[in-house]
């Protein structure tokens, strides 16, 4: 299990994922794999074409998508006989609590109450990484708030055993607007703001419904105010949603109608529908703030069952199953969602998860049974062709 410190104290360690490199050849799999239905002219010529979408997919793609089986944002406060004693206590306890957010996350609602409760010693052999993100010590005393990796294989081999289906493929990524409006007037970018706050808390990055906050400098607060963004403005929002280079920006106004209540909206147009969110949430202690904290959390919440109940796929982790990473070109989103139904829909596949999308093509990780063979002869069923182009498996059509 590896273990990061961040911090003033200790020097930060980076993780730089590995670019992908190709050597590019007119000649190899890729021609021998089409060779019954290519002419030698055609065949080069295809050989070719592909080689070089694949180049420019990977030249243009976004960065690899969050890994789901992270859990950021993991607060703990633990106390023993000493220090080193409540830090490992500590450590013990963040592993629990991460992966009881994980099962949260990656499973139906309600799936988590059909499993036994999980102790540290069940989850530590789960865990792949942690990294401290802020730690303070005392005599007896340790708090800190950690980052929780687990290992993906390991943990769909525990829910397989209970039948429980997961979803790991994320929404395209959300740009949320948050307003916070009291009788003293409205907050985006300057003033107090606990709603934007609160939604900064959470984990964003690894939901299966990654949200964006604006970081609220100057480009931001020239792009729109808070009156055009409660009004929707769409020439505003188009501003924002382009700089920030997602598909969809939501807006969510929190309004503290009394020092009791805070009614909370969340609109908007999403990778998975229309979101029309509305609730009242009690001010508990006259502690804003941690209303604010614990709405967020509800709307996360709902956005990610959304997701799961109307557009991700589930699944039941299957521990026989094969992986392979592919490079699929295409030339328009209808292509894309025409090459990506067919290699879901060929015999003995059993899973598609997407890594990445690019205006030419996607890198996807298949889920399969049985052999390299037994695929590639599945997928040419289906009208496509498996080829080792350069090093990289690229799924294709028939030219």
């Amino acid at each position: 299990m590896a273990v990061v410190h961040n911090g003033s104290a200790e020097q930060e360690e980076r993780t730089v994922p590995l670019a992908l490199r190709f050597e590019i050849c007119c000649d190899g799999p890729a021609v021998a794999a089409s060779r019954d239905r290519l002419g030698p002219v055609r065949r080069t010529v295809g050989t070719i074409v592909a080689t070089a979408l694949v180049v420019m997919l990977l030249a243009v793609a976004g960065p690899v998508r969050a890994d789901v089986f992270t859990v950021s944002h993991v607060k703990v406060d633990e106390t023993a006989k000493d220090a080193a004693s409540a830090k490992v206590k500590a450590i013990g306890a963040a592993q629990v609590i991460a992966f009881r957010r994980l099962i949260q996350r990656i499973t139906p609602a309600g799936s988590i109450d059909s499993l036994p409760q999980f102790g540290v010693n069940d989850v530590s052999p789960m865990t792949s990484g942690l990294t401290f993100e802020e730690e303070r010590t005392g005599p007896t005393r340790y708090i800190a708030t950690l980052t929780v990796s687990f290992l993906p294989d390991t943990v769909r081999e525990l829910l397989y055993q209970y039948s429980v289906p997961i979803a790991e493929e994320q929404a395209a990524q959300i740009l949320l607007v948050p307003v916070w409006k009291t009788a003293d007037g409205l907050a985006l970018w300057d003033g107090k703001n606990p709603w934007k706050d609160a939604w900064l808390a959470l984990d964003l990055e690894h939901s299966l419904t990654p949200t964006l906050v604006p970081i609220g400098d100057l480009t931001d607060i020239s792009a729109i105010t808070a009156e055009e963004a409660i009004a929707r403005d769409s020439v505003k929002l188009e501003a924002l949603r382009l700089r920030y280079g997602v598909d969809n920006v939501v807006v969510s106004v929190a309004e503290q109608k009394s020092a009791d209540s805070i009614y909370i909206t969340l609109r908007g147009e999403t990778s998975f529908g229309l979101l029309n969110y509305g609730h009242a949430f009690p001010v508990t202690d006259s502690d804003v703030a941690k209303t604010s904290d614990e709405a967020a959390q509800r709307f996360l919440f709902a956005m990610e069952e959304t997701w799961k109940s109307a557009v991700a796929e589930l699944s039941v982790p299957n521990a026989n199953l094969n992986e392979i990473i592919v490079a699929i070109p295409f030339d328009s989103l209808s292509e894309w969602n025409s090459l990506r139904a067919s290699i879901q829909q060929t015999f003995g596949v059993a899973k598609v998860e997407i890594d990445s999308l690019s205006a030419r093509g996607g890198i996807v990780k298949v889920r399969y049974e049985g052999s390299i063979g037994d695929l590639s002869e599945a997928l040419r069923v289906n009208g496509l062709i498996l080829s080792e182009v350069g090093g990289t498996w690229v799924i294709q059509p028939y030219f």
